[in-house]
């Protein structure tokens, strides 16, 4: 593929996907102009994804792979749990045994890393994904499957462990407090993760006990000789004693954490002052200006003043992991207080705000926000006008919109960059001019019978049949008709050639990792699956069901199922 239509095809791409993630971000989004099914119809669709569901589940047990076991059956649990809870703890028990066997090998040669990333990602999948639904059972999926290795961890995947407990603590901090305790515990045990604050954060937030607990663990560990020798846990403990603050956490805790900064500054001697040659200066600086806000809880700061500047203004009043945690939550009122808490932050904050309102296509709420907080005429003049652009949809094609396409479609220098091209701008104009839609997709679809058979072509063709199934036009499916006994095809000849140019399979079966040209058109397929779907799900399961290979037809009935349960799919935000 040549770069200079590499764009293009980023740009289509993003206009369909993108949907997707407005969605999740949407709650208040502005009305969607396009027909959406009633009431009744959904819930007969979402009936029948359902019942689809529960005939994969059943079928895991034929497949070979353990892999395939577990990735199919992790997705059916996130899918199935909160329809039929039950039902999703038999199958998390069996991807609970594939991934445990996996990882926890008595042996295990160099040869199969590739492997265990696989696993390592799956059991890092699954967990998330139990987390939404209950922290205990996620927690107890973390523990089960934990990896062992003859020796010490390796340090990468110690690193992830980290990260991937911290970041079950937080997910599951707000309701179950408890296990984001122990989660932060076992972290701590490792040593001072800075991510391990914004498990304190969350925590101190929404349940006082269980935060002044980690709050005390923390400082106790700060106890342990040498700790302020190292950078890195001087860095976290700056960030422990400017962040949190009583009445947030317990004031007598918060009174020993200074203390240790004290203690460690007088041990030193920066109760005296030396030359700046003297190796303990640029720490005994340190430490008094960690510390300078907080006489008040040690009178003996007083003492360190002599290495405080004149002009010193704490360098750390916030952590970056709180805001950035606000965001994730989508705290909107907090966010606003923040901001105004910390004024240097806030055309950052507010800026961010705009900007996650204008991406998810909330256009009324991004405006309420730039008429709020852009002060500067010329500035929000500027934005609101900006806004308007996007905001605006193409009512009709007139000729000079045509003529534009036109023009900019000769400038174009390959046939594939003009049939991404018209794609996209068929997409735009699907929402209020079928007929030119229409045309558009049929140049596109001319251009791209032009095309050497190959694998840019075959995914021209996927994508068209995908925008004509969203535009409710049967050319779709019927193209779709001729494009999977050519996919059944391509895996044939892919599984033969297996280990030669990428690896396709794994256990004799299909991996799903989008290896290779055919892995990756099969995942384009896949990301699409909503489209056919939500346009006639009984024809697409038909359709689906037409692979040969059981691995692959299991996974798309399952892609099928889960995009009716996820919602129909809305045309991109421009």
């Amino acid at each position: 593929m040549t770069h200079s239509h590499r764009w293009l095809i980023a740009l289509v791409l993003g206009l369909f996907l993108s949907s997707t993630l407005a969605r999740a971000q949407q709650d208040k989004a502005a009305p969607d102009k396009e027909p959406t099914a009633d009431k009744a119809e959904v819930a007969a669709l979402r009936e029948k994804a359902f019942k689809l569901l529960d005939s994969v589940a059943g079928q895991l047990s034929t497949l070979q792979s353990a892999e395939n076991r577990a990735r199919i059956g992790s997705n059916v649990v996130n899918s199935l749990w909160e329809h039929d809870e039950d039902r999703a703890r038999s199958v998390l028990r069996l991807v609970q045994d594939d991934i445990r066997t996996e990882l926890q090998k008595a042996e295990r040669p160099l040869r199969e890393r590739g492997t265990l990333d696989v696993f390592l990602r799956l059991r890092q999948d699954t967990i998330e994904r139990i987390a939404k639904f209950d922290g205990e059972a996620a927690f107890e999926f973390l523990k089960a499957t934990e990896p062992v290795f003859d020796g010490p961890w390796p340090e990468p995947i110690l690193e992830q462990e980290q990260t991937l407990q911290i970041g079950l603590a937080r997910k599951v901090a707000a309701k179950d407090p408890d296990i984001a305790l122990k989660l932060g515990r076992r972290t701590l045990e490792r040593g001072f993760s800075a991510e391990l604050q914004t498990v304190l954060f969350r925590l101190t937030r929404t349940h006082e006990l269980q935060g002044n607990a980690l709050f005390k663990d923390i400082v106790d560990k700060l106890r342990e000789p040498e700790v302020f020798r190292n950078w890195n846990n001087r860095y976290f403990a700056q960030m422990l004693v400017q962040s949190f603050k009583p009445p947030v956490v317990n004031e007598s805790t918060y009174r020993d954490l200074v203390g240790l900064f004290v203690s460690e500054a007088v041990q030193i001697g920066c109760s005296n002052k030396f030359p700046d040659e003297d190796e303990r200066a640029n720490l005994c600086r340190w430490l008094a200006g960690s510390i300078y806000h907080a006489e008040r809880y040690d009178s003996r700061i007083a003492r360190l003043k002599p290495w405080v500047d004149g002009d010193y203004s704490p360098a750390i009043s916030f952590s970056y992991q709180e805001l950035d945690q606000l965001f994730e939550e989508s705290a909107f009122e907090e966010l606003v207080e923040f901001a105004e808490k910390h004024p240097e932050m806030g055309e950052i904050v507010h800026l961010r705000l705009i900007y996650q309102a204008t991406n998810s296509g909330d256009y009324d709420r991004a405006r309420k926000l730039i008429e709020r907080f852009v002060t500067q005429p010329d500035r929000r003049s500027e934005m609101l006008a900006d806004l308007e652009k996007r905001d605006s949809r193409i009512t009709a094609a007139t000729d000079e919109e045509l003529a534009k396409i036109r023009a900019e479609l000769e400038e174009l220098p390959t046939d594939e960059g003009r049939a991404w091209f018209l794609l996209g701008k068929a997409h735009q104009f699907g929402g209020s001019d079928k007929k030119v839609a229409f045309k558009l997709l049929g140049q596109a679809a001319g251009i791209t019978d032009t095309l050497k058979p190959a694998k840019e072509q075959m995914r021209l063709r996927i994508m068209l049949a995908m925008l004509y199934c969203f535009e409710k036009n049967d050319r779709g499916f019927a193209m779709m008709e001729s494009i999977v006994p050519k996919l059944n095809e391509l895996v044939e000849i892919a599984a033969k050639l297996d280990g030669y140019d990428t690896n396709y399979l794994r256990d004799g079966e299909w991996n799903m990792s989008a290896n290779g040209s055919v892995g990756s058109l099969l995942t384009d397929l896949s990301n699409y699956a909503g489209y056919f779907a939500w346009s006639d799900f009984d024809r697409a399961v038909t359709l689906a069901s037409q692979f040969e290979r059981p691995e692959i037809r299991m996974m798309a009935h399952l892609k099928l199922a889960q995009s009716i349960l996820a919602g129909p799919p809305k045309r991109g935000v421009r």
